[in-house]
């Protein structure tokens, strides 16, 4: 008896740069079609597409490709023979694919996009500070008003190119990259990142997003204006670490001397 096994990554850390790359390609084009088709709700729309986009992976993966749709499966193709699966078979094997409709634990992104080639995926080489307030500054700017002219203009700067140009899944993957960078921070710097409970959502405004990338920087330079030229060149991740160092001692004295 003819047998077609599978097998896959368990994860966006396993990925190679050219399953990384299918996989955002496929995202974009699953997202494109089922744009237009309507759900009962937003949890029907998000598992139906995961489900595409992992038995799409999952085949390509494997090198297998769909001949036609038979009754109720696929015929597919892989090296040279032809095997009918069963809608249901394909749904149980891409099941290990689940984590696609996840963001990843830790930053993946594309080495290269138009022609250039990208800092390291976790910010701790030839990312400086100032690289991360302008980044992090159209992220929130992103979060707001959902312009994805933000995103290529964050790509400018961790590809180092101006005027770059990004495809929908390039575009995709500056969204992955930042918001795993994100996550990864605030476990690196859980003082810093740390949530503000019961304070009123402020919205996000371009005065907003200035003074508080301003309120970083004199927190570092404590007021000296001759330091800052210093402090924007620091790597990001050193900056970082005092912002963290700086949070924690306030709260510690915040808890040792509270205000009445």
């Amino acid at each position: 008896m003819r047998r077609l096994d599978f097998k896959a990554p368990t994860g966006w850390a396993d990925l190679t740069q050219e399953q990384l790359s299918f996989l955002l390609h496929t995202i974009t084009m699953v997202n494109a079609a089922n744009s237009a088709t309507p759900f009962l709700d937003a949890d029907d729309y998000s598992a139906h597409t995961v489900a595409q986009v992992a038995a799409y992976c999952l085949l390509s993966w494997n090198g297998a490709t769909v001949v036609t749709p038979y009754g109720h499966g696929w015929l597919v193709a892989h090296e040279g023979e032809e095997f009918f699966l069963t809608s249901a078979q394909i749904a149980a094997a891409a099941a290990s694919l689940a984590w696609v409709g996840e963001l990843p634990e830790v930053p993946v992104r594309l080495e290269t996009i138009n022609g250039a080639f990208a800092v390291a995926a976790d910010l701790d080489d030839g990312f400086s500070f100032d690289d991360w307030l302008t980044c992090e500054t159209l992220w929130q700017g992103y979060q707001a008003l959902k312009d994805d002219g933000l995103l290529r203009q964050m790509a400018e700067t961790l590809y180092h190119k101006q005027s770059i140009v990004l495809h929908p899944h390039e575009q995709l993957s500056i969204f992955y990259w930042w918001a795993a960078v994100k996550n990864l921070f605030a476990r690196m710097y859980p003082d810093f990142f740390r949530p503000t409970s019961g304070a009123p959502e402020t919205e996000i405004t371009e005065d907003s997003l200035r003074r508080g990338m301003n309120a970083q920087i004199r927190a570092l330079t404590k007021g000296d204006i001759t330091k800052e030229e210093t402090i924007l060149a620091m790597p990001a991740h050193r900056a970082l670490t005092e912002l963290d160092a700086m949070a924690r001692e306030y709260d510690e004295l915040n808890r040792k001397y509270p205000t009445k």
